[in-house]
């Protein structure tokens, strides 16, 4: 089914009007038609209940289609409302299955795929679906109510529906229906992993609404099928209605080899993978050359081989890493790797003298063929070497002692949540995570890095326990203080003078004005100068935001022994 278009369900849901149009519609002529377009289809229905119309299917041990089986199978009798249950004799208890009762031997050994469920006196909950906890599990799909819909990420590191129930308001003559359906291939991955077969139970009852006085039972059930997959009978009373009943079953499993692919994050096969080349620093053959970026093409230390290492380095634009700062839930960006949800990592990479991104082929080959095009379209040749703490980390196996303003600042920051001050605690989970240096020379990027980083500092301060602190030390804060004034006046109680405790609070102060004055509702000429300002002192913001950094650390420093002390 395709569920951006419902209106593909529109013919067995809609009565026509005109009478020529319903002693055709009465036949069922585009029935089978419509169940061989379904199964083969993105979405296959896994249940639907509508005007005319309802479905349910259920999952079967893999059959033979032999004519004992087909009348077996035809005595379905059960519907997602069997759910698990207790029974009990005079004398025992039991519990029993959601198809046990089936009167199909071959259902009952079956797998329910939906359940729906009600809770009454909970208006929320008198009516609710439940997926099978066994096939969700193996599928690793979990419901998203925004969504309405259980869901996975797919290998982009996306959202993707799996199951989704699509509720149909605004069918003909105010009626409404439900249809829940299930990614073809998911579905596929299980049965195969479990041996299953799909077998689809189908009743479409047909009938004119309002005038419909009964079934005559003057006709005779023909046989209803396509003669492969779909099974069932057919009764047409003409100019009354008709209704049919039966099964359809089909194999719709994947190749083994498919799932061990992907488990192993092998999704196609290695011929079948594409690569991409970039212009990177052959430095084992001295030169700089467009690469491809192919394992094959690349060699290791224990190869004798004139083909580049896998540590040849490629060098890219800043801007490379600001599609992994724009999303956050989806991209893990860190001081030195990137990850995407459930799909792919890049290991390492760094920026050098020259403010350039660099990173080595032999990890850019395990990105996915897009995220290679994306590295691709900002490649350049090197401007500067590699940052030094690459050299020092990955090629002379050394600890890198430099000191890194923004990391000390965090691992301080960490320490007093962890440490419980009670003065200052992170506000967020990812708070920390967030907080990276910028990259390229965009203002955006610098103004919104600001506000990150004071959100992470100034926005932990606890100005309740800090007015208590500053009334307790002898201060008489102003009522309307905040936090880096509280922080100021228990510096002054704890026996810094004025002058003093004000010059330690300055990098906070600049961090807080600079937001404001970036991020807030300050003048375009007003921010333009502050601007001008950083690029002129600094040369770049990158180079500002360091130095903010490292004069917050050190104030944080100080503050922290004071509290201590």
């Amino acid at each position: 089914m395709d569920i951006f278009r419902l209106e593909s369900v529109s013919p067995i849901t809609k009565e026509p009007v005109n009478e020529g149009d319903f002693k055709t519609w009465i036949e069922q002529r585009e029935v089978i038609p419509f169940l061989e377009r379904e199964i083969e289809d993105e979405n296959i229905i896994i249940y639907a209940s509508l005007p005319f119309a309802f479905i349910h299917a259920v999952l079967v041990q893999n059959v033979r289609l032999e004519k004992e089986t087909i009348d077996d199978l035809l005595l379905w009798d059960s519907n997602p409302f069997s759910t698990w249950s207790l029974v009990a004799s005079s004398e025992d208890a039991w519990i029993e299955g959601p198809l046990k009762g089936n009167q199909s031997k071959i259902l009952r050994e079956g797998e329910q795929i939906i359940f729906i469920r009600g809770f009454e006196g909970v208006d929320s909950l008198r009516r609710y679906y439940e997926m099978e906890q066994k096939i969700s599990h193996v599928l690793g799909l979990h419901f998203m109510p925004e969504r309405n819909a259980w869901c996975r990420l797919d290998q982009h590191g996306d959202v993707e529906d799996v199951v989704k129930i699509i509720e149909l308001n605004e069918l003909p003559k105010k009626e409404s229906g439900t249809i829940v359906t299930f990614r073809r291939s998911a579905l596929g991955e299980f049965t195969s992993l479990c041996n299953y077969t799909l077998c689809i139970m189908f009743d479409f009852t047909r009938y004119k609404k309002g005038s419909f006085s009964g079934w005559r039972g003057s006709n005779q059930a023909i046989q209803f099928e396509n003669g492969t997959d779909i099974f069932g009978t057919l009764v047409v009373e003409k100019g009354n209605g008709s209704y049919s009943r039966g099964i359809q079953v089909k194999n719709i499993s994947v190749p083994k080899e498919e799932i061990v692919n992907k488990a192993w994050g092998r999704s196609q096969s290695e011929e079948s993978r594409q690569y991409v080349t970039f212009i990177a620093q052959d430095w084992k053959n001295k030169r700089i050359a467009e690469i491809s970026c192919d394992p094959s093409c690349l060699a290791n230390y224990f190869m004798e081989s004139e083909l580049p290492f896998e540590l040849t380095p490629a060098f890219f634009r800043p801007e490379v890493l600001l599609k992994y700062k724009s999303d956050r839930d989806k991209y893990q960006l860190e001081e030195r790797s990137i990850s995407c949800r459930g799909s792919w990592y890049l290991e390492t990479f760094d920026v050098n003298e020259a403010g350039q991104v660099h990173t080595y082929l032999g990890y850019l080959n395990r990105l996915p063929y897009e995220e290679q095009l994306h590295w691709k379209q900002y490649n350049e040749t090197p401007k500067a070497p590699l940052s030094k703490r690459t050299i020092a980390t990955d090629f002379r196996g050394q600890w890198y002692e430099e000191y890194n303003p923004l990391s000390s600042l965090k691992n301080k920051l960490s320490d007093l949540h962890r440490d419980d001050v009670g003065w200052w605690t992170l506000r967020g989970e990812y708070t920390l995570e967030k907080v990276l240096y910028p990259f390229t020379s965009s203002p955006d990027e610098w103004a919104d890095e600001i506000l990150n980083l004071d959100q992470l500092i100034v926005e932990g301060f606890d100005e309740k326990w800090l007015k208590r602190k500053s009334t307790e030390l002898g201060r008489n804060p102003d009522i309307k203080s905040r936090g880096l004034k509280l922080i100021e006046e228990c510096l002054i109680g704890f026996g810094f003078d004025e002058d003093h405790a004000h010059s330690i609070m300055s990098p906070l102060h600049e961090l807080h004005n600079l937001r404001s004055k970036l991020r807030g509702h300050a003048s375009g000429d007003e921010a333009a100068e502050l601007r001008k300002i950083a690029l002129k002192n600094f040369g770049s913001f990158r180079q500002h935001y360091i130095d903010l950094c490292a004069r917050c650390d050190e104030s944080l420093e100080i503050i922290a022994q004071a509290f201590r002390a």
